[in-house]
């Protein structure tokens, strides 16, 4: 059960924790059963809870994340790193905790971009209209051209 009050950073600590050991174990399983794959351009995706575990996994395997894209993650801060490449799209009604979007001067210095859309939060995930979704891929894929 996911923490709704208190430091989030702290309560919801734990199941970020637990995504990271989920995120190792599914790569585990691909590295054994798909060899081939190129690990090493490893790209993680994630939508609020799931890009805060995503950014979590990424601060704590920096060199093997390759690159980050969050949907709106609101609490933990986006990985301050020249390792990984960040693209966030961010929600037009929530905002996110202080420190998690870098700052103009960390904007500059690290590879992170932030892009704000005129979607709901919780439009960012399966309950995304057409036309959204088609907007989110189409960013994404452009972003990683």
């Amino acid at each position: 059960m996911i923490a709704m009050d208190g430091n989030f950073r702290e309560t919801r600590m734990p199941n970020w924790q637990q995504g990271v050991k989920n995120i190792e174990i599914v790569l585990q399983n691909l590295k054994q059963n798909y060899p081939k794959l190129q690990y090493d351009k490893l790209t993680l995706i994630g939508h609020s809870n799931g890009g805060d575990m995503a950014n979590l996994y990424t601060q704590i395997h920096t060199k093997d994340v390759h690159t980050l894209i969050t949907l709106d993650n609101r609490r933990m801060p986006l990985p301050r790193t020249l390792d990984t490449h960040v693209f966030s799209l961010r929600s037009n009604d929530y905002p996110a905790d202080d420190g998690v979007l870098p700052t103009a001067q960390e904007a500059v210095i690290y590879p992170i971009i932030v892009q704000y859309t005129a979607i709901n939060h919780g439009q960012m995930d399966d309950k995304a209209t057409t036309e959204q979704r088609a907007y989110l891929c189409g960013k994404i894929l452009e972003y990683l051209k």
